[in-house]
């Protein structure tokens, strides 16, 4: 009777630590599983976050270029008025300077 009562409590404490030793196993794998996914987790927000740069640096391109041709259009614009008003008071320059030349110079 003693003796299988120590022979259990020896099958116990073997068992315990066979359970013992699978636990650190299956710890083990795990923390290695757990890593393995926390850099295929990484990997992936670093390729979003690369492409959501890349991404914004292209809408910023072409909202650049949009208002690049919005400026160069209202400068044309400006410049085609301009030209406009020049033209207009060209001729009334014209008067003005024969007007100027010829009452200086035109009695002679």
């Amino acid at each position: 009777m003693a003796y299988e009562i120590l022979k259990s409590i020896v099958d116990a404490e073997e068992q315990a630590l066979k359970m013992k030793q699978q636990a650190v196993a299956d710890a083990q794998t795990l923390k290695t599983q757990a890593n393995a996914q926390s850099t295929i987790l990484l990997d992936n927000v670093r390729k979003e976050g690369l492409q959501s740069i890349e991404n914004a640096a292209e809408q910023a391109v072409e909202d650049s270029v949009m208002a690049k041709q919005g400026i160069r259009r209202d400068a044309e614009e400006a410049c085609s008025k301009i030209r406009s008003q020049a033209a207009g008071k060209k001729e009334e320059a014209i008067q003005a300077i024969i007007g100027k030349v010829v009452g200086t110079y035109g009695s002679c």
